[in-house]
């Protein structure tokens, strides 16, 4: 009741000043902040990994000791087919070369665990580094 009160006290020119002012901030963060079209594919993505993994462990195929080795490498598939996505969008390209190289990290971690680190850890650091140079041929300029 108090803002019925203080809104009737306003005069009739004050009211569409403020709701002008609140039209206008709120196109102004629609201008800052411009819809992703994509926005949801990598939590989408997240999801039907969670359940294949969950139906593979149910079927025998992994088990509970492993399971996360291939969260893993599914997450870095994800990574990179989000970013694969945003790359086919001009205005989202700057976006999407920051993808690519977490998921092939998580890629080859993944692998790392399920055929030996010890043998596999030094090839993780070579495919940072070539999804670093590959970002970088791609980058606009």
């Amino acid at each position: 009741m108090p803002d019925e009160q203080s809104q009737s006290n306003i005069p009739d020119g004050d009211k569409t000043e403020k709701q002008d002012w609140e039209e206008r901030r709120k196109e102004l963060r629609r201008e800052r902040r411009p819809k992703d079209p994509l926005a949801g594919l990598f939590w989408g993505l997240t999801l039907i990994l969670l359940g294949v993994l969950f139906f593979a462990n149910q079927q025998g195929w992994t088990t509970w000791d492993n399971w996360w080795q291939y969260l893993l490498i599914g997450l870095g598939i994800i990574f990179i087919i989000d970013g694969l996505a945003h790359l086919a969008i001009p205005r989202y390209r700057d976006t999407s070369y920051g993808r690519f190289v977490p998921g092939v990290i998580l890629i080859f971690v993944g692998l790392a665990f399920i055929y030996g680190f010890s043998q596999w850890w030094p090839l993780i650091l070579i495919a940072a580094g070539i999804a670093i140079l590959v970002s970088l041929l791609f980058r606009r300029r």
